[in-house]
Formats: C-alpha cells, structure tokens, sequence
C-alpha cells in the first residue's frame, strides 16, 4: 500500500470507519495490536477536535501513506461556512492526548481553529 485516502461526512459517527481502516492499514503493516489500540484512540481524539473548532466542518479526510518503514496519518477537515455556536476543543490538551499516543503529531491551524492532524509511528515496531 502506498497511499490510502478516504473521505467520510464530519460527524461523530463516521470516526468508526475512520478507526476500522487505520485498523485494516495496521494490519497489512505488521503493526502490533497495542500499537493499534493507541492509533485508534489518537484518530478518535483528532475527529473529536476537528469536529469542534470555530467552523463547522463538512467531511473527514483521512491519508494514510507508509513512508521510510513509518506510517504517516492525516486526517483534515473540509470546513463549510458555517460557524458553530458551541466553544472549539483544547488544540493544545487534544495535541499532548494524542501525542501520547503516537510518535509524532503536528497540529495544522489557522485563525479559524485546527484544520489538520498529522500522526507518524513506527511501522513495524
């Protein structure tokens, strides 16, 4: 696999999907399953932040590409117009969550709240 892409609707229930082929790219990879567990909880915890920024999103995209024996995971966030009356999530909290979680992770935003997670692990661990 070199590159996957896939885009859900932005709510909450579609973070499932998201989870099962982080699960399924895991799997082709040799990724052990505590590895996975933590993966799984990392793409949760980004859709719940990109779900609750300033602007109200419209899809998820997630890519998923293995680079140099890592994996490397964006998930983003398709804003539409619209700005949400509830307060965004903590981008800093949300970073050290997921952060502990994987090997890496880079919060994109812009004065609009948090567009883009980007997560890196090991491959084969």
């Amino acid at each position: 696999m070199k590159l996957l892409e896939m885009n859900v609707p932005a709510r909450e229930e579609f973070s499932l999907p998201l989870r099962m082929a982080v699960a399924g790219i895991c799997a082709l990879h040799d990724v052990p399953v505590d590895v996975l567990e933590d993966l799984r909880s990392a793409v949760d915890e980004s859709c719940d932040l990109l779900l609750n920024q300033d602007y109200k999103a419209q899809c998820l995209t997630l890519i998923c590409e293995m680079q140099e024996g890592s994996l490397h995971l964006a998930l983003s966030a398709g804003r539409c117009g619209n700005q949400q009356a509830e307060n965004p999530a903590d981008a800093d909290m949300a970073k050290l969550i997921i952060g502990s979680l994987v090997k890496k992770v880079d919060l994109e935003q812009d004065e609009n709240g948090v567009h883009t997670v980007r997560m890196i692990l090991p491959g084969r661990v």
